[in-house]
């Protein structure tokens, strides 16, 4: 699997978020190495990176929350050392990881530097970090959680292009298209005329998946769009994604969801009916 990067396009964008919100973003790669991050002078994080521990603190801050958002791959969001609110999202198209972004350099809460923080540094330094912090946006949880959605729905998902085996392209398209059926490794090696060798090889350097683990992916998220937009029963639903043992797939299901199938279907509706009508 190759991974495309458009950094001019990327570029833009984290110059019109910051132009639009005050917030500051960076764009990183799989591996964390950056692809763009927004420029700014004289900026409260900048002039405080100056100094070896702020530096040290900052990455290691940054470290734990990409690690974690790897891991959890949803939004992770702490508050750093300085007391600033700090979050880190995953890129994701087609249920693969393909970049993080990091958002920050936002105050949580109004509340002035940690005295601590300014003990090691010179009293104009010390003066410039107050007015540049005073200058920081103030967010709120809910409008953090709104930006989430804005990048990873819409604003991300050209820039970011994933190349596969043209093969391999051709069997998650079949896969997507007949899940409903009863899919196996040797039907599909005998459809594509591949050995079970290369296909093995093909979803796990391509996907970091199994062929089986995938096509249970594929399932389980028809499954969820079924529970939340229908009334049918469970074991239909099972049924309806290729899975005909209802103790298997409420067990599965749980697995990868963290709650059951009416569970899930419960709190949708839940957070439907919470949804504030629309004027």
């Amino acid at each position: 699997m190759i991974i495309k990067y458009n950094t001019e396009q990327i570029k833009r964008i984290i110059k019109n978020i910051y132009d639009l919100t005050g917030i500051t973003i960076s764009v990183l790669d799989t591996k964390y190495n950056v692809l763009a991050k927004c420029k700014t002078s004289q900026d409260y994080c900048s002039v405080l990176q100056k100094t070896e521990t702020a530096r040290l603190h900052c990455h290691e801050c940054d470290m734990t929350i990409l690690k974690k958002c790897s891991v959890s791959k949803e939004l992770e969001k702490h508050i750093c050392f300085t007391g600033l609110y700090d979050a880190a999202m995953p890129i994701i198209k087609n249920d693969t990881i393909v970049g993080f972004v990091i958002m920050g350099r936002v105050r949580s809460a109004k509340s002035p530097i940690s005295p601590h923080l300014l003990s090691d540094i010179d009293a104009k330094t010390a003066e410039k970090l107050k007015k540049l912090y005073n200058k920081l946006p103030f967010i709120t949880e809910d409008k953090l959680m709104a930006l989430y959605d804005l990048l990873s729905f819409v604003v991300f998902d050209s820039a970011f292009q994933i190349v596969y085996d043209p093969l391999l392209t051709k069997i998650i398209n079949f896969i997507e298209e007949n899940f409903r059926e009863n899919l196996s490794v040797d039907y599909l090696c005998s459809k594509f005329h591949i050995s079970k060798n290369r296909l093995y090889k093909a979803f796990n350097d391509n996907l970091g998946s199994t062929v089986n683990l995938y096509i249970t992916d594929v399932r389980l998220n028809f499954a969820k769009s079924l529970l939340s937009s229908s009334d049918e029963p469970v074991y239909r639903v099972a049924q309806n994604v290729g899975i005909d043992n209802y103790t298997y797939f409420c067990k599965l299901f749980k697995k990868r969801n963290g709650v059951t199938p009416t569970e899930y279907r419960k709190n949708v509706n839940i957070d439907i009916k919470q949804c504030p009508p629309i004027i």
